[in-house]
């Protein structure tokens, strides 16, 4: 009887400690490509539900005043596919906040955020994300808890299990010299 008693009063503190988050609709493997909005910037991401914030790798940040607000400029370095080319690209964001992250050795880090649009499961989501130099790491962005949250779960097992293009066209690649290829929708 004491047992009956327990489980009913463990289910009901349980169910009283759901969130009202909605529930996800995406599995993702651990590694997905997503695109920078608006400019659909095609990268790789790691998909980390063992970090609670974002981040994307930058260099030179520098803030700066636009009108009365706060802005940042920074360079993010970023790769499409493994043994391709680093492509580099300036972008200029307003400044959210700056924020302390503990890092994995234990230290805090005072580091900027800012938000940007990702196209990430033919979905596009505003993210925040801190900044950080991630060059000497093989991804670019990783996307933390609070962007999954509502949105996917992830499977550990597996890479690549949803497409980011929101209505991006994909290039046909050029066979030798010949004329250029116009972009077609797939």
């Amino acid at each position: 009887m004491l047992a009956i008693f327990l489980l009913i009063t463990s289910d009901s503190v349980l169910s009283d400690s759901k969130t009202d988050q909605p529930e996800p609709r995406h599995i993702l493997g651990w590694v997905e490509s997503i695109r920078l909005e608006p400019w659909g910037l095609k990268m790789l991401a790691r998909i980390d539900t063992g970090a609670n914030t974002s981040s994307m790798s930058a260099r030179d940040i520098h803030q700066f005043k636009k009108g009365n607000k706060d802005w940042v400029r920074f360079i993010l370095d970023f790769g499409t596919e493994k043994g391709k080319p680093t492509r580099t690209v300036e972008i200029e964001r307003p400044l959210l906040r700056s924020h302390k992250i503990k890092q994995h050795s234990g230290i805090s880090q005072e580091r900027l955020i800012i938000a940007m649009d990702v196209c990430l499961a033919n979905e596009i989501h505003k993210v925040e994300f801190n900044l950080i130099d991630r060059r000497a790491l093989n991804y670019p962005i990783l996307l933390g808890r609070k962007a999954l949250a509502g949105v996917a779960l992830v499977d550990s097992s597996r890479t690549h299990l949803s497409k980011a293009d929101c209505g991006h066209v994909k290039k046909k690649k050029k066979k030798n010299d010949q004329s250029d290829e116009l972009a077609i929708p797939e």
